[in-house]
């Protein structure tokens, strides 16, 4: 008798647990529903919130499609709506309060500087390490931003502008090898190798090889992106299966390790050159020492100190993800704009001949012993910011406060509780900021005060605006200059999406955004969907 009266006590325990979990449930959802019933939102549901409507939005795009792109379709189908809108996706995920005003935006990341959403760090710990320029706050980022902000100044960085040629050199080379051989290939990948080689070059002055030779960190770093979420995964058990914790452990270690190794050896190094009193260029870890053992008071000393070293292993992580999320990606989509529009490539290279000549073989020369000569080409920059606008790698996240709230046309939005995102992908495509915002002009960003084509203070933000904007965007730009110069004179690259269709036996005619099949995808950081599967041919030389 008693063992039936003990499994009645555990159902009826079980019973009025999981009522109470019902109760508390219907409870939350009420106070949630009933707090956004009043608040502009597209058309919203009582008790599904938003989730039809942002159901819709993932539907019109093909599967891993990036989701910032979804307010961009959210505000097309819906053009009653403010560029301040909310958007009521509780319980499945966080509501948000979406900004695709410039104004607004600088409202919570100039004015009030909201934190960085939990999700932000829960994303990113992985990958980088918690002690990262990307969600450190208050005191603790400024000092490590102060502290690298030195080495990542224009005029440094112009210094170091020899070791980039070099490696992008290695990958032209590279492009060479693919043009005799004929195949279709991952242009992303190729890309990454080259932006990995030439942050060791800058960062820690080490060759790292990645182009030529397999590299650990990065194949650890790779093989931790595989593993991350991706957008609009339905597939329960990438996203919980419980293995993933001890790769991200083990991948972890693999890079931290590997880093340690490098910054002991660099540190060795710097003594050496100190000894020998030695007149170089400073890789940015060198510049970041001398301002952290200026700013802590200590001498330099026979050892790394370990509070800079520990710090100084998770920038490198984010400058990794940082440069593997921007440039690589970008590269690939300065190629695709202007294989889409040979007469804007023409002026490209119109440009570099008035620059550098029309031998070619004399470029790489002529860049390294002139770096400024970069800042003279005004089209090919502006051909680089527009690409930037039409496909930002980035959109910042804040956790919005109870305290703060956004003014926008009158009204008043409350920030607490909401996720806060102003949507740089989205902002960039509002025909109210950017005259036919859908088209790729270049000659926006060469255009004057007063001129319609003149972009509106803050509404382009592809390295976020304000302070907590990205570091490495100078870099960025030498970087992608760079690659621009010593690339499309010499090479035609084209996309071959119908080509990788068919070696994949997949047809994947039907997966386009805005009817292009490079489209940004959302795999860890925005990448061009299946890598960028590319032909390239060489030019004739000319002389």
């Amino acid at each position: 008798m008693a063992p039936n009266l003990n499994l009645r006590s555990v159902a009826t325990a079980l019973g009025v647990l999981g009522a109470g979990l019902i109760i508390r449930f219907i409870v939350q959802l009420y106070t949630h529903r009933r707090r956004m019933r009043h608040l502009p939102k597209p058309p919203w549901n009582p008790i599904f919130g938003n989730l039809p409507t942002f159901g819709k939005a993932a539907a019109a795009f093909p599967p891993l499609a990036h989701p910032h792109a979804f307010p961009h379709w959210i505000r097309q189908q819906y053009p009653e709506l403010p560029s301040v809108f909310y958007v009521d996706i509780w319980p499945v995920g966080d509501s948000m309060l979406v900004i695709l005003d410039p104004a607004a935006a600088a409202q919570i990341t100039i004015q009030n500087s909201l934190e960085k959403h939990v999700h932000i760090k829960d994303f990113t710990y992985p990958l980088v390490g918690k002690k990262n320029l990307v969600t450190m706050e208050g005191k603790e980022w400024k000092m490590w931003r102060a502290i690298f902000n030195p080495g990542f100044a224009s005029g440094h960085l112009m210094s170091l502008v020899g070791g980039m040629v070099s490696d992008t050199v290695c990958f032209t080379e590279i492009l060479s090898d693919y043009a005799a051989k004929g195949n279709v290939f991952e242009l992303e990948g190729a890309a990454t190798r080259l932006t990995v080689d030439i942050i060791g070059n800058v960062v820690l002055d080490m060759a790292l090889k990645t182009q030529t030779t397999e590299n650990e960190l990065l194949k650890a770093f790779r093989d931790q992106l595989q593993w991350m979420p991706l957008a609009n995964d339905i597939n329960l058990f990438r996203k919980y299966n419980p293995m993933k914790w001890f790769v991200y452990r083990a991948n972890s270690k693999i890079m931290s390790r590997y880093l340690d190794r490098l910054l002991e050896q660099r540190f060795a190094d710097r003594r050496r050159e100190e000894k020998a009193n030695t007149k170089r260029s400073k890789p940015i870890i060198d510049l970041a020492l001398d301002t952290y053992l200026e700013e802590t008071g200590q001498s330099g000393g026979s050892t790394l100190p370990l509070q800079f070293k520990r710090s100084a292993i998770d920038q490198f992580k984010t400058f990794l993800f940082a440069g593997h999320d921007t440039t690589s990606s970008t590269a690939c989509f300065i190629i695709h704009l202007l294989s889409k529009h040979p007469a804007a490539l023409e002026k490209v290279r119109q440009e570099h001949d008035e620059v550098y000549g029309t031998d070619t073989s004399k470029t790489a020369e002529a860049i390294t012993k002139d770096p400024h000569s970069l800042n003279r080409l005004p089209y090919s920059l502006a051909v680089l910011k527009e690409v930037l606008r039409l496909f930002p790698p980035i959109s910042t996240v804040r956790k919005g406060d109870p305290n703060i709230s956004v003014h926008f046309d009158g009204k008043v939005y409350p920030t607490g509780g909401f996720m806060v995102w102003p949507v740089a992908y989205s902002m960039h495509r509002q025909p109210d900021l950017w005259p036919n915002a859908e088209e790729f002009i270049p000659e926006r960003f060469l255009a004057k005060e007063g001129d319609p084509l003149f972009p509106p203070k803050g509404a382009w933000r592809p390295f976020e605006y304000g302070p907590r904007n990205c570091i490495g965007q100078e870099l960025a730009y030498i970087e992608l200059k760079i690659f621009m110069v010593l690339t499309l004179r010499d090479f035609d690259i084209r996309p071959a999406y119908e080509e990788q269709d068919r070696i994949d036996g997949q047809d994947r005619s039907t997966h386009t955004v805005n009817g292009d099949r490079a489209y940004q995808v959302l795999v860890a950081t925005a990448k061009p969907v299946l890598g960028y599967p590319s032909r390239v041919t060489k030019r004739g030389k000319r002389q």
